[in-house]
């Protein structure tokens, strides 16, 4: 329906392209963003570790049934990304940080930490 953010009921706009004439049509409203947040920082495992992102945290979590996921979030300093994969060989993971921000990485089921800076890197981590 053309949304560029979340809106405050599904039908805000109608499939002939009229608003919704019931209360509550809000076309920029949060309630439903927690749930884009939580994808971001826990599927995707993009957190801010310092505000506007100039550290970042990318700590991708699986679970359940999924098994790959990739996220992308638009920050002041340019876009931060990660794929990752997780197979029976292990956890795949490709991760783009923005220019003059820094980032550390966390692979799932462990407790080190890695510190890198701007650019495109890869993590393996094998079972």
């Amino acid at each position: 329906m053309g949304g560029t953010t979340t809106w405050e009921r599904w039908d805000s706009l109608l499939p002939n392209g009229t608003v919704n004439p019931g209360e509550m049509t809000s076309f920029n409203h949060y309630s439903f963003g927690s749930v884009a947040n939580w994808m971001h920082q826990v599927i995707g495992g993009i957190a801010p570790l310092e505000p506007g992102y100039k550290a970042i945290s990318i700590a991708p979590i699986p679970g359940g049934n999924i098994t790959h996921a990739s996220a992308r979030l638009v920050t002041g300093y340019g876009t931060v990304s990660t794929n990752w994969r997780l197979t029976d060989a292990g956890f795949h993971l490709k991760v783009r940080i923005p220019p003059n921000t820094k980032a550390e990485i966390n692979l799932p089921g462990t407790d080190k930490k890695e510190i890198v800076g701007s650019g495109l890197y890869e993590f393996h981590q094998l079972t």
